[in-house]
């Protein structure tokens, strides 16, 4: 890895991870933590995820494709039109679906990031790295 992403205040970062699987969203917790974020936010549905985003400032969405009530890409079109103080949150998509058509759906609504579960921290690191365009 670069210097930049050592010298990155990672602990000024604050994260949401929108996930309806709670064991995936704590694995997720745990590889954030190790990269130094500690101000986790968690959903279990879209719901959640609303009621976050009105009430707390959120620098990254970690948000996962396959939910019941409503897709990761669904979740994301609709986000920016009711919050629209999230335009240029950067979002990564976490997901095991690995289909073209969401690959660029997601691409389309301005996900800038797209990582296949299981995931490491390394991984998720330059994902976030290049998500929130940590330069040199």
């Amino acid at each position: 890895m670069d210097n930049t992403s050592h010298n990155f205040p990672f602990d000024n970062i604050s994260c949401l991870i929108i996930d309806d699987d709670r064991f995936s969203r704590s694995f997720i917790k745990t590889a954030l933590f190790q990269i130094g974020i500690k101000d986790v936010k968690e959903a279990a549905n879209a719901n959640e995820a609303d009621e976050i985003l009105t009430n707390y400032r959120i620098d990254l969405i970690l948000l996962d494709q396959i939910m019941p009530e409503q897709t990761g890409t669904d979740f994301a079109r609709n986000l920016r039109n009711t919050h629209p103080e999230t335009q240029q949150t950067p979002i990564i998509m976490i997901t095991v679906d690995t289909q073209e058509k969401t690959v660029l759906d997601a691409r389309q609504l301005g996900i800038r990031e797209y990582l296949v579960k299981p995931i490491s921290p390394i991984s998720l690191k330059q994902r976030i790295i290049n998500a929130l365009e940590i330069k040199n």
